[in-house]
């Protein structure tokens, strides 16, 4: 018993929270009566003491330890051939470009053609905390998105990597390619995301409920009746860019689940990269962040997939 476990490290947007009500939103699939169980039970521990009050009010930085009840054995991601270009491989992490069309993790419904699978087949050391389907992961991209990924490959930078996520330390840079023409050159989006009420596929900003969601963003050029745009998320909500471009007017192209624009442009610039496109036109750039074992600093940024290179050079990111 209690060989299973799950480690989380709460962040500023948990503080006040419930214990139970932490657990159940941070493991699929436990409702709140069965986290006040576990922890009932003796199976919770912060900060190395055992707790036993769902009632507990999280503070920032709560490092919490969940011992799982044995359970029949989850299921196992097969190792697949899948090109996972590795730029940078060390002991405690990986940066990998992810094609789009590939999950970054598996899930008990949809064990095939994700990262996770990729790198279990180039036999690489992955972080073994919490859920068996998402080793080594930490953070991640919608499967139609393509760019840089960050792996860990052992428990302590797993760990310090949650933790400067949550901190807002990790600094992301996406290039996008959206309908219309941005009326600023240059901003600060501020909204708040939720899950939509009705399409629950979706995420939306138009609600008075939700987690807080920052991005900035600079205009590239524009191209015909499209913009080119980078963005910089400041915090890391499910489909954030997606979402807050898609409500401000400015949908990704051929992101079908936020527009129902037609991807048919008469540039012809526009019409090749359409071709190209084998996902949404939402490409992770870059990342910078200090190493989460050794503190170096390190930077990284993928080359440009094919299609990007046909509405920007490199010279215009400048």
């Amino acid at each position: 018993m209690g060989q299973q476990h799950d480690e989380f490290l709460s962040g500023t947007e948990d503080r006040g929270k419930r214990l139970d009500i932490f657990l159940a939103g941070r493991i699929a699939a436990l409702s709140r009566e069965k986290a006040k169980g576990l922890v009932t039970g003796g199976r919770i521990s912060i900060n190395g003491v055992v707790l036993q009050k769902p009632d507990y009010r999280m503070k920032a930085d709560d490092r919490v330890r969940v011992d799982l009840p044995d359970a029949a054995p989850a299921a196992v991601p097969p190792p697949e051939t899948i090109l996972l270009p590795v730029l940078y491989e060390d002991e405690h992490l990986l940066i990998v470009n992810k094609p789009a069309g590939v999950s970054t993790h598996p899930t008990p419904s949809a064990l095939h053609n994700t990262v996770v699978n990729g790198l279990l087949s180039m036999n690489v050391t992955l972080s073994d905390m919490g859920d068996p389907l998402r080793r080594g992961i930490v953070h991640r991209l919608d499967k139609q998105t393509c760019g840089l990924l960050i792996i860990a490959k052992s428990n302590e930078a797993h760990l310090n990597l949650q933790r400067m996520f949550k901190q807002r330390t990790i600094h992301k840079t996406y290039i996008a390619v959206t309908y219309n023409t941005f009326v600023q050159r240059a901003g600060s989006i501020e909204t708040v995301i939720a899950r939509h009420p009705v399409d629950r596929k979706r995420m939306t900003t138009k609600t008075t409920r939700g987690r807080q969601a920052i991005t900035e963003y600079r205009v590239l050029k524009t191209v015909n009746n499209a913009t080119v745009v980078s963005l910089f998320p400041k915090t890391g909500r499910t489909h954030q860019l997606r979402t807050q471009l898609s409500d401000m007017g400015y949908p990704i192209v051929n992101d079908t689940l936020y527009s129902k624009k037609k991807p048919v442009f008469r540039n012809l610039q526009l019409q090749k990269m359409v071709l190209l496109l084998d996902g949404i036109a939402l490409f992770a750039y870059a990342l910078r962040f200090q190493h989460p074992v050794s503190g170096i600093p390190l930077s990284f940024t993928a080359p440009f997939p094919s299609w990007l290179n046909e509405v920007l050079t490199e010279h215009e990111l400048s």
